[in-house]
């Protein structure tokens, strides 16, 4: 008989300075039921990365199934990203019909490196995993599969939403089954992936010197064109383009990160807190350095913009951010 076993941990999406989003945050009570098994249900909000895991994972100590065991995990939105990436060798496909892909896996990184494959495949929403392998403290590695997946991509990293896993497993094998959903459609991406090649191409930006000139240009097309949504229901670059509310500053980070990229600059999005609230923003490398920018707190609205939080450095942008240091390069200047 399989054993089975339910843990939770919730939380809800905060923005910055949004006062009512930090009201919304809280947990649920973790229970458990079962003798010999675990389902555990993660939640990660928006930005809170994977404090939350390593909560459930302290209150539910993994016991090993005399037969199997099953659980879920859920983690929404922005997670935070492992310093190592994940790479793994191509593993087998198996073509299921009328359900999602089946794919083998014989180490976590492969898993990491599979699901990537499927997200970065026109924003796929279903997989599932056989993995082969020791299965011990399953869920634990499971969430470490989540952080690798966004330590390869902060593109990917910000337009994901939610994912949840499902898994069953023995001592030596797992079923894992992987559900995605994203901000953006495949489609939207690519518009504003194509807005954004046309903007670089565009006289008011491919005529400036490259460098500071050329980047002030291209902070400021985001600040002409983007509102901040007091909703906070927008994520998304393709809602602060074409939206009638706007976005959050996670549309705002998104947008400057590919406009910054098509332009052939080596851009970051950067996850952390601004005064005390959470919050994004991106960072830039020119002429070797590493800067910080905040087109979201530069754009106060009402076709007025400043230039308080452009091209800063470490030590300027801690005045009133902070972030995890060792999960970003080192900014100068």
């Amino acid at each position: 008989m399989i054993g089975r076993g339910i843990g939770e941990a919730q939380s809800a999406a905060m923005e910055d300075g949004s006062r009512k989003a930090r009201r919304r945050i809280g947990r649920k009570p973790f229970r458990r039921t079962g003798r010999r098994a675990l389902t555990a249900i993660l939640s990660a909000s928006l930005l809170l990365g994977a404090a939350l895991p390593a909560a459930a994972a302290a209150n539910a100590p993994i016991a090993k199934a005399a037969k199997g065991r099953s659980g879920a995990g859920k983690a929404d939105a922005a997670y935070a990203a492992d310093p190592a990436v994940a790479t793994a060798r191509p593993a087998a496909a198996v073509a299921a019909p009328d359900a999602a892909p089946v794919l083998e896996a014989a180490t976590f990184e492969e898993i990491a490196e599979l699901i990537y494959g499927v997200m970065k495949d026109g924003y796929g929403e279903r997989a599932t995993v056989l993995y082969r392998g020791s299965t011990e403290s399953l869920d634990q590695k499971l969430q470490q599969v989540f952080k690798a997946i966004g330590a390869k991509d902060d593109d990917l990293r910000f337009v994901l939403k939610k994912m949840t896993w499902n898994w069953t497993s023995t001592a030596y094998s797992a079923t894992i089954d992987y559900r995605m959903s994203y901000w953006e459609t495949s489609e939207q991406t690519e518009a504003v992936n194509e807005e954004a090649r046309k903007a670089v191409q565009s006289p008011a930006i491919a005529r400036k010197k490259e460098g500071r000139e050329q980047t002030l240009a291209i902070y400021e097309w985001v600040m002409d064109r983007f509102r901040y949504d007091r909703t906070l229901e927008e994520h998304s670059a393709y809602a602060g383009l074409y939206g009638k509310n706007g976005t959050v500053c996670q549309g705002y980070a998104l947008m400057l990160h590919r406009l910054l990229q098509a332009a052939g600059y080596e851009s970051r999005i950067v996850y952390g807190k601004s005064k005390g609230d959470l919050h994004l923003w991106n960072m830039v490398r020119l002429d070797g350095v590493w800067q910080h920018l905040d087109a979201t707190l530069d754009d106060p609205g009402a076709g007025k913009s400043k230039l308080a939080y452009f091209l800063r450095s470490d030590a300027a942008m801690a005045a009133d951010h902070s972030w995890d240091r060792s999960a970003y390069p080192a900014a100068g200047r």
